[in-house]
């Protein structure tokens, strides 16, 4: 599902990270772990083809990253990548129900009412699918955004910082519905994040390969 060799990004201030190579298990997810500023965003944005790869090889859910012209890469992403990002991004004119289809209408598609009423229930979080965001709390924005990454049955599942601005309680919640919606969605499930709440809940874990930046 996973893998990288040779793998280095350079920006444009000069700075240049350089990973390890690493190749995930089949069957495991990943926990990226380490400081701010330490690569994990970066690696996530070269995971989800945002950003290009410069050097290296980079091969994630059987498509090499490397290879791909932006168009492919745009119809691979929309095919295979669902994300959970630290800032949300749920569009404030619109209710829960009309968030989660989204991202099918940005692909030309229609909405999918019976998908949506699936995941909000499996969520548990059906009745708020009339509500707009303003009327959530930051526990229940995160399992909609959660919903709406999974939306299109993806393959690979990104959670940046899911435990921000989430307390002991929550972030423990938070990683079980991530945990547990993967498996019940049959993908494989990347958290980065430098909380040490996270990394002690999900180290050791059989099904959790860890990278150290």
């Amino acid at each position: 599902m996973l893998a990288w060799s040779g793998l280095r990004h350079r920006y444009a201030a000069g700075a240049t990270i350089a990973y390890a190579d690493f190749a995930l298990p089949a069957r495991r997810h990943l926990l990226l772990r380490g400081a701010s500023g330490s690569g994990k965003s970066t690696l996530l944005a070269l995971l989800a083809g945002l950003l290009r790869v410069q050097q290296g090889e980079l091969h994630v859910a059987g498509a090499a990253l490397q290879t791909l012209s932006p168009r492919a890469l745009d119809a691979w992403r929309g095919a295979t990548l669902g994300v959970v990002p630290q800032r949300l991004h749920l569009s404030e004119a619109l209710t829960v129900a009309e968030n989660l289809a989204l991202p099918a209408l940005a692909a030309g598609q229609g909405a999918e009412p019976a998908r949506t009423a699936e995941l909000l229930a499996a969520l548990d979080i059906a009745e708020l699918a009339g509500r707009k965001p303003h009327q959530l709390s930051v526990g229940q924005a995160q399992r909609v955004a959660l919903a709406r990454a999974l939306m299109r049955r993806p393959r690979l599942l990104l959670a940046d910082e899911p435990s921000a601005n989430l307390d002991d309680d929550h972030t423990l919640t938070m990683l079980a519905l991530l945990l547990d919606a993967a498996e019940r969605e049959g993908c494989t499930l990347v958290i980065a994040s430098h909380d040490a709440r996270v990394v002690e809940a999900l180290s050791g874990r059989e099904d959790v390969s860890e990278v150290v930046l």
